[in-house]
């Protein structure tokens, strides 16, 4: 990231004035300022909050604090849509520069490259995880956790005001005049994409590995639905961190390929796109929400003991594991859908050389 990633210049700041660039600038804009309430309020929590107490300035301290946490609740979910919002805005803008036939384009043509992607994962991740924090926070009939809760927002506020620092400036950065290179040149052409065509059998090997992985992590959040507990959560939360990643050099390496037929074309971007099967989003965001909701069930589970209420940590695990069992189990599917679709078309034929 250079010195100068974050200067808006003036003629590339039309980026804003389109509909999706200003749909993410609102949402995350929201989020921040959200997030800046919230800090004033966890900084009165972290010196006056008194559970237990019948105190007049407790119970208002309660009443601000239920009622600033809905408002970030729902500025959270807003920051949480600003992954989906940033890749929509930058692969829509590839109509509009030379050269850039997808979002890999777009954010190869600006200094900050692939950042505002990487900080809108890391935020959205850490959104979501708050929001199952908060979830289970309501469930209990003592405000136990909100005091950790509110805490949390020191180290998530600043995330989530990178975030939309960082998107700023590639919107800023924006040039819909630049001639712009595509994933067949920067991807497809370089080391990755020689090593990908090259070495098929590791590619097969981490594809296997994803499937299986993502398999088993669907396995294990069933455990912890049904038997919830430090040894069922943990273990989810582990294959799904592993399943995430080996997913996405598996998709890289192996799916991608497959799904256009070529062994070179290794772009994850193409993928959003209808024509190839519209694999895209529902395999990305399935792979998103069983990592979050199977790290989330090793989340609920270290606050077991000090919610003071296993049960309702053992509700919300159930929940937990349902969906992020359905998760799993669908990205499995999006992944083998080409591979097979190919396997059948071909007559069994390899695609790689």
């Amino acid at each position: 990231m250079d010195s100068g990633a974050f200067g808006l210049q003036d003629p590339r700041v039309d980026a804003l004035a389109r509909p999706l660039f200003m749909a993410r600038f609102l949402s995350g804009a929201t989020a921040a300022v959200l997030c800046v309430v919230a800090i004033w309020v966890a900084l009165r929590v972290l010196k006056r909050w008194r559970i237990g107490s019948s105190h007049e300035g407790q119970l208002a301290l309660e009443r601000r604090a239920e009622l600033v946490a809905t408002l970030v609740q729902a500025g959270l979910m807003l920051a949480l849509m600003g992954l989906v919002l940033t890749v929509l805005a930058a692969d829509r803008s590839a109509d509009s520069i030379r050269g850039a036939m997808c979002a890999y384009g777009v954010f190869d043509s600006t200094g900050l490259a692939f950042w505002p992607l990487l900080t809108s994962v890391i935020a959205s991740l850490g959104c979501a995880l708050w929001l199952v924090f908060h979830r289970l926070d309501l469930k209990l009939e003592r405000p136990v956790l909100t005091r950790t809760k509110f805490t949390a927002l020191f180290a998530l506020a600043p995330i989530v005001w990178l975030d939309l620092a960082v998107f700023l400036g590639f919107a800023g950065q924006l040039d819909f005049d630049v001639i712009a290179s595509c994933c067949s040149v920067g991807l497809d052409g370089g080391v990755l994409g020689r090593w990908g065509a090259d070495s098929s059998r590791a590619g097969s090997t981490i594809f296997i590995a994803a499937v299986a992985l993502s398999l088993a992590a669907a396995a294990a959040l069933l455990w912890t639905r049904r038997r919830p507990g430090i040894a069922s959560s943990a273990t989810a939360a582990l294959l799904s961190i592993g399943a995430a990643a080996t997913m996405v050099p598996a998709i890289l390496l192996y799916v991608a390929p497959h799904a256009y037929e070529t062994p070179h074309h290794l772009c994850p971007f193409c993928l959003l796109h209808a024509d190839v099967a519209g694999i895209g989003w529902p395999l990305f965001g399935t792979v998103f929400a069983g990592t979050a909701l199977g790290t989330a069930t090793a989340l609920v589970e270290a606050f077991r003991t000090r919610s003071g209420e296993p049960d309702a940590v053992s509700s919300l695990q159930g929940r937990l594991g349902r969906w992020g069992a359905l998760a799993w189990a669908f990205a499995a599917v999006c992944a083998l859908a080409p591979v097979v679709r190919f396997a059948i078309i071909s007559g069994g034929a390899s695609l790689f050389p």
